[in-house]
């Protein structure tokens, strides 16, 4: 579907746009469950976040999920549009995630950045469907938010139910959660406006990738920046070097191989 002024406009305003049927979701859903089939030695492995969730995932940004790379190129048009900049890849991921999830939002920071959050099964307000507080990207209402949030034990939420092929694509710095619902599946995908400061986009990236996180998934076969992902588009691997991206994908990595490895007998 083509993008028009009006969801940039709703992005803007409310934090969150959902656009329906942008894509088929059953080549997605058949790829993720592959890859999470492979990727996962322990079927029954999960981590546990700081939103209270429970989940595992992997990225799918390498020649064994073609489907994920393609759709993650074409969303890359549908984010420059939206942000109305050159943007820049996060990581493209596949996620299972068990429970409810707490109010929370994903960046803090000052770059303008979005993802696209595709739900491989239906939901609504009962099963788990994204919980949002419009307008509260926002930075003029951030602190109140967030003061609100810790008195509030159940704070009113927008939920936005969506079918497979939907894409919701919000504003990193939207509040958002779940509730009610057990196993769903999500596959993701960032982008940030590169709009020219290198010391945010650093931060910003940074992030993705924290030192000594092994999130229990085959690195090897499932990597994140590695030679096929980087063949994609000679901008986005130029830049995301420069920002030490790559590195820091990389040092991630060593370090669950090294980990792994001491720990066998």
């Amino acid at each position: 579907m083509p993008v028009t002024p009006a969801h940039a406009a709703h992005l803007d305003v409310f934090g969150f746009v959902v656009l329906p049927g942008l894509f088929d979701a059953a080549p997605l859903s058949a790829e993720l469950d592959r890859a999470l089939r492979e990727g996962f030695a322990d079927p029954s492995y999960m981590n546990h976040g700081p939103a209270g969730n429970a989940f595992r995932y992997l990225p799918m940004m390498c020649e064994h999920t073609p489907v994920s790379v393609a759709l993650a190129v074409r969303l890359a048009r549908v984010a420059g549009e939206l942000l109305a900049a050159p943007v820049l890849p996060g990581r493209a991921k596949g996620t299972e995630y068990r429970g409810a999830t707490r109010w929370h939002r994903d960046s803090e920071l000052a770059v303008r950045s979005v993802g696209f959050a595709c739900y491989l099964e239906p939901l609504d307000a009962g099963s788990g469907a994204l919980r949002v507080l419009p307008g509260s990207h926002r930075p003029a209402y951030a602190a109140a938010i967030a003061g609100y949030l810790e008195r509030a034990s159940e704070p009113p939420g927008l939920a936005v139910p969506t079918t497979p092929g939907d894409a919701i694509v919000f504003d990193e710095r939207l509040y958002h959660a779940s509730s009610g619902g057990a196993l769903r599946r999500q596959w993701r995908v960032d982008f940030v406006a590169d709009d020219g400061d290198d010391g945010a986009l650093r931060t910003y990236f940074a992030g993705q990738y924290a030192p000594g996180w092994d999130g229990g998934y085959d690195v090897d076969r499932f990597p994140s920046h590695g030679a096929s992902w980087r063949a994609i588009d000679p901008r986005w691997t130029r830049r995301l070097e420069q920002l030490g991206v790559r590195a820091r994908a990389d040092a991630e990595e060593s370090f669950v191989r090294a980990r792994r490895a001491a720990s066998r007998p």
